[in-house]
């Protein structure tokens, strides 16, 4: 996915948020931005990384070693 289109509507998202009338608006605009800034992480393999966002997220789980 393009970066540039991500980093975009992170940005957005935060604004909207920044700006909402309604607690509700807020929150929902607020989750948008995160899964953006999720997304932004695993794109860029975690070299970009948001503060809030548990690194559990990005690791994929161990594969089985040749000993287990």
């Amino acid at each position: 996915m393009d970066l540039n289109y991500l980093f975009l509507r992170q940005q957005v998202e935060r604004t909207l948020s920044e700006r909402a009338a309604t607690n509700a608006a807020k929150a929902a605009h607020e989750g948008m931005a995160r899964k953006y800034e999720l997304e932004i992480e695993r794109e860029t393999g975690g070299r970009i990384m948001f503060p809030g966002h548990p690194q559990e997220e990005l690791i994929a789980p161990p594969s089985p070693s040749a000993s287990s």
